[in-house]
């Protein structure tokens, strides 16, 4: 089925994925898990509900007790389903996506439920169209509230450095959450911590009238920019619709790298945790890895993708992940992430005691010293092979070391290829027909040439 991919179920509602489709997931999902007890959440899409009922009707009837949460941002349901050892949490939502999509999102007994660890069982089920019998008893579906608790943890989680400075300074923060499910949390988060504050698209639409609802588009911090000027805040964040991936403005407007943000969270998390490891994708800017060694940390690299970093996390029991789309992992969230915790653990490092007073437009400069390419996404002619264009450039570079200066090739991730001038990274997306470049160097000219030869291979 298309629409099962590496880390969760995604397609657009009404065609791809529906009703049905949800009432037969959750036949397969308890045949396969074994789950007792499931939570269920949703953010803000169109269906949520009709999916939500179509599923939990399904798993009641196999005699499973459901805790209907409501409108939830993932990572809450990631901290509940932790804190009170649900056997399975399921969110109903496409996170990003544009408006048309759905899925679904699971955390078993803990840890993330991916393709890789079980999903693909889960489609194999839904393929035979097994007929199951139903309990005798059926399970109750019970709701409840969690956000107070959810809240609550947050709060708990600010410095004592960064509680004295909201009381002793008038802290102003202008908060974008995409017309998605984490907009009261943030209200209340906001609240309860004396936070001067401006929401922006916290009514929860499905039609996301908004923007796009990926931080990640330029386009869709227009608008948070221009208030974070307006309202003169200190920061500004935004959020996709649920609440996984997250993205910062500093007090002058601009948009910050988010490896940047990472480098100002690692220096402070160090100071505390000394020696402690630090997990983050194979494609962070160099800066970061160079962050986390002169802090005496220890830097370890993963595939993109944040099952792969969770897991990574759980093995080397590392304090923080972090990923170049926004998604942050706390060891204190069960390795699991978090746009809010994301959002905690930045005003704990831009507070503390060595950088109060300071903004964050003069904090994080000194960390944009290498040139980059961001992200650029190739579509291939159609027949050509990802696999066959990645061995292509690493044949070259692998043939021609001394003349390209290599220091070294891997294939974590796709090829991923240091020289003395520049590093980059070809990988191929989980979910789309494109091969994706990074690259970052020592001198811009370098880089462009670079994507120059590379695109000899890959068009």
């Amino acid at each position: 089925m298309s629409i099962f991919h590496q880390y969760d179920i995604r397609g657009i509602y009404g065609e791809e994925l529906d009703e049905k489709f949800a009432y037969n997931l959750g036949k397969a999902v308890v045949a396969y898990t074994k789950a007792k007890s499931i939570i269920i959440g949703y953010d803000s899409r169109f269906g949520n509900l009709k999916l939500f009922s179509a599923f939990a009707k399904s798993v009641t009837e196999q005699g499973v007790e459901v805790v209907h949460a409501g409108l939830i941002s993932r990572p809450m349901l990631n901290y509940i389903s932790w804190k009170h050892k649900y056997d399975l949490a399921v969110c109903i939502s496409a996170s990003h996506n544009p408006k048309e999509y759905n899925g679904f999102k699971f955390i078993l007994r803990g840890k993330p439920f991916s393709y890789e660890t079980g999903l693909n069982e889960v489609e194999s089920l839904m393929k035979k169209d097994i007929n199951y019998a139903k309990a005798k008893k059926p399970g109750k579906i019970i709701s409840i509230d969690f956000i107070d608790e959810y809240v609550k943890f947050l709060s708990n989680n600010l410095s004592g450095d960064c509680k004295n400075y909201i009381k002793e300074k008038n802290l102003r923060i202008v908060a974008d959450t995409s017309n998605g499910s984490v907009g009261e949390i943030m209200r209340r988060f906001l609240l309860v911590n004396g936070i001067t504050n401006k929401l922006l698209f916290a009514n929860p639409d499905g039609a996301f009238p908004c923007h796009d609802p990926n931080p990640l588009n330029p386009a869709s911090t227009i608008i948070l920019s221009e208030n974070v000027k307006k309202f003169k805040a200190d920061v500004g964040v935004i959020l996709d619709p649920d609440a996984d991936r997250i993205k910062f403005v500093d007090n002058n407007g601009d948009v910050v790298d988010n490896n940047y943000i990472d480098c100002l969270i690692v220096e402070d998390l160090l100071k505390k945790r000394k020696g402690a490891t630090i997990v983050h994708d194979l494609i962070a800017r160099k800066i970061l890895t160079e962050t986390i060694i002169k802090n005496h940390g220890k830097s370890v690299d993963s595939r993109v993708g944040s099952v792969n970093i969770g897991y990574i996390m759980f093995e080397k029991k590392a304090v923080y992940g972090c990923e170049v789309s926004g998604h942050r992992f706390f060891d204190n969230m069960n390795n699991l992430d978090s746009g809010m915790m994301s959002f905690v653990y930045l005003l704990n490092s831009l507070y503390s005691k060595e950088r109060a007073g300071k903004k964050l437009s003069q904090l994080w400069k000194k960390y944009d010293i290498y040139p980059d390419l961001g992200e650029v996404n190739y579509k291939l002619a159609e027949g050509k092979d990802k696999q066959k264009v990645m061995d292509a450039i690493q044949k070259y570079y692998n043939d021609n070391k001394k003349k390209l200066n290599v220091i070294s090739i891997s294939n974590l991730d796709g090829v991923s290829i240091v020289t003395g001038m520049y590093w980059f990274n070809v990988r191929p997306s989980n979910t789309e027909p494109l091969l994706r470049l990074r690259a970052e160097g020592k001198d811009k000219k370098a880089l462009e040439q670079l994507k120059i030869e590379l695109e000899k291979f890959i068009i």
